[in-house]
């Protein structure tokens, strides 16, 4: 079992009572320092209060922390390693994580002893994917309902993308800045984990977000 060699608080973030309560518990068992808060307004004031070795939280609950929030979290405090332990995850949005920078996942169905490895690896800054992280990126590939992972308006711009209108037309269209729909394309490429538009269109034709005639129209 590996040691607590790390000093610095571990906080956890999490709306799930019985979670949060029993990571405690186990975390605290073992040396560790632990603090919880249960919205993001408590995690900003515990953040800038003490200072945070591990951020552990689940960002696919609606009113924790956002992938945008815990980017923003690891450029603000370099010091703070971010373990993403969740209920489910899928192959795009582990992605995602990664192309975020943050590459410590866990299940909350990981067993003790797998939790405290996903924790000492985070605070020693390696890079760990639990047992059944593992077994999910290893499955094959299949193509994810990319629109359960945009925005309505990122939806709107990989059509408009997917039509050939360009950037400043985008902009015009939607009566948005050139900046702004810049900002758009940055998160849906991260989001999707892609790097060019030809790709991303083939994205959009293949997880449904446009079809195969509206691409060549």
């Amino acid at each position: 079992m590996p040691e607590n060699k790390t000093s610095g608080m571990i906080l956890i973030t999490d709306m799930q009572y019985l979670t949060s309560k029993a990571l405690k518990s186990l975390l605290t068992s073992r040396g560790f320092t632990v603090q919880v808060a249960t919205d993001g307004k408590e995690l900003r004031n515990l953040l800038r209060k003490f200072r945070v070795s591990l951020l552990v939280t689940d960002h696919s609950i609606t009113g924790v922390v956002s992938v945008e929030e815990l980017i923003a979290i690891k450029e603000g405090s370099p010091g703070t390693a971010v373990l993403v332990l969740t209920s489910g995850i899928n192959q795009m949005q582990i992605k995602e994580l990664h192309y975020a920078g943050i590459r410590n996942v866990a299940l909350k169905t990981d067993d003790r002893d797998e939790l405290i490895r996903a924790v000492d690896a985070a605070l020693k800054g390696r890079q760990h994917y639990s047992d059944g992280v593992m077994d999910i990126l290893l499955k094959k590939q299949e193509v994810v309902d990319a629109s359960g992972l945009l925005t309505k308006s990122e939806v709107d711009i990989v059509r408009q993308i997917a039509s050939g209108l360009t950037t400043k037309e985008i902009a015009v269209r939607k009566q948005i800045s050139f900046h702004t729909v810049m900002t758009h394309r940055k998160n849906i490429f991260r989001k999707l984990a892609i790097s060019s538009s030809p790709e991303l269109v083939m994205y959009a034709i293949r997880s449904g977000l446009i079809e195969n005639i509206e691409y060549h129209t």
